[in-house]
């Protein structure tokens, strides 16, 4: 089993369901395996958007969801959380910075 610790060197907040805060490097959620989070309500394409080489538009860098394309303005960004596709976060940190709920 994985277990996450206090981080000097913090760029996220992880909130546990008793109320306890832990203070982590984001990536360590990643490099532990604890960034599945399929299922879950995600930020991403609310607060972070991905565009790749060819101009589309994507819920954050796992491309959990389409925005459209920004060469014909077709594309929105998110106003509420969408729900996570995908078996485990990407390991960018901006990904993994995003807010996340069950």
């Amino acid at each position: 089993m994985f277990k996450l610790s206090k981080d000097k060197n913090f760029n996220s907040i992880v909130h546990f369901d008793d109320g306890e805060k832990l203070e982590v490097y984001a990536n360590s959620i990643h490099n532990s395996h604890l960034d599945q989070w399929q299922g879950w309500h995600c930020h991403a394409g609310v607060d972070r958007i991905h565009v790749d080489a060819d101009s589309n538009v994507y819920s954050g860098q796992c491309e959990n969801d389409f925005l459209g394309n920004i060469n014909d303005n077709s594309f929105k960004i998110l106003s509420k959380s969408t729900i996570c596709k995908r078996e485990r976060c990407t390991g960018c940190t901006d990904d993994l910075l995003v807010k996340k709920w069950k």
